[in-house]
């Protein structure tokens, strides 16, 4: 409600998509490293139809945010999401470079950590989705993701995507991304940047690799906004403007999700308006 999102603006119901206490989901067995299972929200799995409205993005974990990431962060469960966030590696807390600002606690929405009366770091597994936005901020370089393997969160996400969507008739799925205030970092910040490129519009399709190879093309380097670029960050001045952003390639999860038979690349664009 904080963001507007309400009944009222959007005309329509909002649902928990697990249930009010997030305890109702259906659970698919998956075999990909660490990642054994994904629990499908239950809501999710008993929809006739699946309309996917995502933003396009930059995330500091995968390059990009678009479909892919809208669907495996959003249609399951918290153990999910962490699950596939510890395909990374994990985070280790540095109690000599620690200040205690508490900009870390400050920046979980999950109310996952704090600091007990010793002064200790500590993690509520339970809560925690590895994130990682207590990394990011930490001004002291006190927390540590250890592994830095975003391949395999990439990965982790298509395989994600593919047993949500396996829910639903292929005729019944549909993508539409939004091409619109494109930031260096996601949504789920609760926060925002000025954009990167200027606005390009919506793009979509039935084809999930095709939309999002078709968003990834038209976000371009030559249109990019300086001012768009968070302070502190250097472009490595290499590949796409997402990876020369984040240091990750953004197309690996396009790769593996044709890798998974979810869609192709190829794709002609049909001007609509």
């Amino acid at each position: 409600e904080n963001r507007g999102y309400t009944e009222y603006n959007l005309g329509c119901p909002i649902l928990e998509a697990c249930g009010h206490l997030g305890k109702y989901f259906y659970t698919k067995n998956v075999d990909y490293k660490t990642l054994q299972h994904i629990d499908v929200a239950g809501l999710i799995n008993d929809a006739d139809v699946l309309i996917n409205l995502s933003h396009v993005k930059g995330h500091g974990s995968c390059g990009y945010g678009g479909a892919c990431k809208n669907i495996a962060m959003g249609c399951v469960t918290d153990r999910t999401r962490y699950e596939i966030h510890s395909l990374e590696g994990g985070i280790t807390w540095q109690p000599d470079l620690c200040t205690h600002c508490e900009q870390c606690i400050a920046a979980c929405n999950h109310n996952a950590n704090r600091f007990d009366e010793q002064g200790v770091y500590q993690v509520n597994y339970h809560n925690c989705t590895a994130c990682q936005h207590c990394v990011k901020v930490c001004p002291a370089g006190a927390l540590v993701l250890t592994g830095q393997h975003y391949l395999d969160f990439q990965t982790g996400m298509a395989v994600c995507t593919k047993a949500v969507l396996d829910t639903f008739d292929p005729a019944d799925i549909y993508h539409i991304n939004f091409l619109i205030a494109i930031t260096a970092v996601c949504d789920c910040w609760g926060m925002t940047t000025p954009s990167l490129v200027p606005d390009i519009g919506i793009m979509a399709s039935p084809d999930i690799v095709a939309v999002e190879k078709a968003s990834l093309d038209a976000v371009k380097i030559e249109n990019l906004i300086r001012n768009g670029i968070p302070t502190g960050h250097e472009m490595t001045g290499q590949g796409h403007l997402f990876e020369q952003l984040h240091g990750k390639n953004p197309f690996v999860q396009v790769n593996e999700l044709e890798r998974l038979d979810l869609g192709r690349q190829e794709y002609e664009l049909e001007k609509v308006l």
